[in-house]
């Protein structure tokens, strides 16, 4: 009997294969009953395109500003995990310097920010750089996409897909150097060096089994990956290991396309960073996250939208300066959305009299990095005493 049912499997899949190949259909449950919404997704559109944001910053115009940014801040902070004490930060090992570029150097330090938790932090740094600033050094964080790591910041290849981004000036963070600045190139959790490798078997997306053990913590993903951010620039404002000394009020992040959602949530949760640029990472939660397939879970926290929505993580980043840039043809984060977001946070900015600090810019092309496009409004907008 096993052997007989044991066919019958083989020969359901095959003709199932088979079906596939000739484009036929092959789901066996339809067709459905007539009038029924069966699929998951419409019921939770239907809700999604309904919230109303408890905490929306255009609901609270006659709060002091302050006042609401203090309690926004504290729910996010909340529902992403985030917290506002840290454990110290402690130095698991720091690697030689390495040669990068004519005259650039990096050096990678292993930080250990929570129990069995290190991040990889990535300093560049060019010499005589120092006699020729004069003065205290400006930081520039960077926060790589998701396609392969942080060594792209500094123009190394490690995968096959990395020769396009470096192409297309992937390599940021070598770039800021040129201009003046000490880079830190931040490793994000799951990606690279710092991707799941202990597990087996794994989930099929790198973030799954991240953010859903996250979750059972109370935590979210996008919450321990501010987290991260937080605990470098901790460090980055106590160790004597940096090359130069840093201005603390010159601590600016850009971050492109998952960089740029972290770089999001960073810097509206933590008013350290003076200023953010994100690049192909901006829209409204509605129409991105709640708005098609959800793989990863890295911009899921439980009740968000039910609190806050993009223009009042926009908000609370307020008065300080940000840039949400995106491209023409971006089909992950079209420039539409951003523009949505930065004309719907601007009446924040204006109440505390800083709306020229928040700008969208519109590029000419597809989901990718824009160096020139990215410095100019970096000059214009962002470091604003560079």
């Amino acid at each position: 009997m096993a052997s007989k049912n044991t066919a019958r499997v083989y020969w359901a899949a095959a003709l199932r294969r088979l079906k596939r190949l000739r484009g036929q259909e092959t789901d066996p449950y339809l067709p459905l009953p007539s009038g029924t919404v069966l699929s998951p997704y419409p019921g939770h559109k239907h809700d999604i395109d309904r919230a109303e944001p408890r905490l929306a910053s255009s609901r609270h115009e006659t709060l002091d500003a302050k006042a609401w940014q203090r309690e926004a801040r504290q729910k996010l902070a909340e529902l992403m995990g985030w917290p506002f004490t840290r454990p110290p930060v402690t130095l698991t090992r720091a690697m030689d310097w390495v040669e990068v570029a004519p005259g650039v150097k990096r050096r990678a330090f292993y930080l250990r920010v929570r129990p069995e938790t290190d991040i990889a932090v990535h300093l560049l740094w060019k010499d005589g750089l120092a006699e020729e600033l004069a003065g205290l050094a400006p930081v520039y964080l960077h926060l790589a996409g998701s396609t392969s790591g942080a060594h792209v910041a500094w123009g190394e290849a490690k995968l096959p897909i990395d020769y396009q981004r470096l192409g297309l000036g992937a390599d940021m963070a070598l770039q800021a150097v040129e201009k003046g600045y000490l880079a830190a190139a931040v490793e994000q959790l799951g990606f690279g060096e710092r991707e799941e490798r202990t597990l087996k078997p794994r989930s099929p997306h790198r973030l799954t089994d991240a953010a859903n053990h996250a979750l059972l913590l109370g935590r979210t993903l996008m919450g321990e990956k501010c987290w991260d951010l937080s605990a470098t620039i901790d460090w980055l404002l106590t160790t004597d290991a940096l090359p130069v000394a840093i201005d603390p009020a010159r601590i600016n992040l850009f971050g492109h396309s998952s960089g740029g959602s972290n770089a999001f949530f960073a810097a509206a949760l933590d008013d350290r960073i003076a200023g953010v640029l994100c690049s192909g990472s901006i829209g409204r939660f509605r129409d991105t996250i709640g708005g098609r397939r959800a793989e990863g879970g890295e911009l899921v926290i439980p009740g968000l939208i039910n609190w806050l929505e993009a223009e009042d993580i926009a908000a609370l980043i307020a008065p300080r300066p940000f840039v949400g840039l995106s491209g023409s043809a971006d089909h992950i984060f079209p420039f539409a959305g951003v523009e949505e977001v930065v004309n719907a946070a601007r009446p924040f900015y204006e109440r505390l009299g800083a709306a020229e600090h928040i700008n969208a810019v519109r590029t000419e092309g597809p989901h990718r990095y824009y160096p020139p496009e990215s410095w100019d409004a970096w000059e214009k907008w962002i470091d604003l005493k560079g």
